[in-house]
């Protein structure tokens, strides 16, 4: 038998403690310690933080041009038309590209016509089964409306609201309207317009959708918007495709509301949801008249509409 060496901390043979033992128990008591002499852990004051959020905040809202409100200015010796130009979705198989040419040429010649943007001028899609009803990618579409705006004229153009369906191209990347924001105020989805025509005011809002929803009646976000935020002269939205003009006298003072139209027939969400496919009159853009001299709105359901009226005014 091979003697181990150590020794006995007790009467048993249970005490005995080799030197190997002590030695690992020794190691076990070893003391060790590990620091970083160039790391330093920064400590950020409330007031620190507070004052760089801000900073960075400011910055953003710049780069991202975000505005809420705009006034436009408008000298005219004659009513101004302008029209609520939304939801053309552009790249749609089942749209009507014959009207939207019509009726961007009528805005482009004629000098009494500007347009307010409505949003989801883009189909955007940006998944798939929906893209197979695209006739462009994302790309294209961003081409296509881009030289759309540039022969319409840029100056034909007081602000706009950005749509669903171009959010959801943003996530991609693609923002449509980032170019456009230099020299037109593009709102996120709802902003405040404060329009001089001459020296006469309308305060409105424009906003892609609004809360609420009413088979009944198809202007019922727009009045259900004033009737939570108080009266506007004007409200527009889109979204919903009803196109759909209506006045109100709230208090002693004249309101007038447009729910947009669109240029997309169908598409397969449409008719799997059980919407009958539009015909040609539930097509295009819907309108306001402004007038230059004193206070009064006239809405009209199409272009041609607006056309025949500016021309006996």
């Amino acid at each position: 038998m091979i003697e181990k060496e150590g020794i006995y901390t007790g009467p048993n043979e249970s005490d005995f403690k080799s030197v190997q033992d002590m030695q690992y128990e020794t190691m076990l008591k070893g003391n060790v310690s590990v620091v970083y002499p160039e790391r330093e852990m920064v400590d950020l004051s409330f007031e620190e933080l507070h004052e760089e959020f801000s900073r960075r905040a400011e910055l953003r809202a710049k780069i991202e041009r975000k505005e809420y409100d705009v006034a436009i200015e408008i000298q005219t010796d004659r009513p101004i038309a302008i029209g609520w130009f939304a939801d053309t979705h552009i790249a749609g198989v089942d749209l009507d590209y014959d009207r939207l040419k019509w009726e961007v040429d009528e805005i482009r010649r004629n000098p009494y016509m500007r347009v307010l943007l409505g949003g989801d001028l883009v189909d955007g899609f940006c998944w798939n089964p929906a893209q197979f009803g695209d006739v462009g990618n994302l790309d294209e579409q961003h081409l296509y409306l881009h030289k759309m705006l540039d022969y319409m004229g840029r100056d034909k153009i007081l602000a706009g609201v950005m749509g669903s369906h171009e959010k959801w191209a943003r996530r991609t990347g693609i923002d449509s309207y980032n170019d456009i924001r230099r020299n037109i105020p593009i709102f996120d989805g709802i902003g405040v317009v404060n329009l001089w025509v001459n020296d006469v005011n309308y305060r409105g809002v424009i906003a892609h959708e609004l809360k609420g929803h009413s088979y009944i009646n198809p202007n019922h976000q727009q009045k259900r918007f004033v009737m939570e935020n108080g009266r506007y002269d004007f409200v527009l939205s889109a979204h919903t495709h009803t196109g759909a003009e209506q006045s109100q006298y709230i208090g002693n003072k004249k309101s007038v509301f447009l729910s947009g139209k669109t240029f997309k027939r169908t598409d397969d969400f449409l008719d799997t949801k059980g919407f009958t496919r539009k015909g040609e009159d539930s097509l295009g853009t819907n309108w306001i008249i402004f007038s230059h001299d004193k206070f009064m709105m006239r809405t009209m359901s199409s272009t041609a509409e607006a056309i025949e009226t500016m021309g006996m005014i």
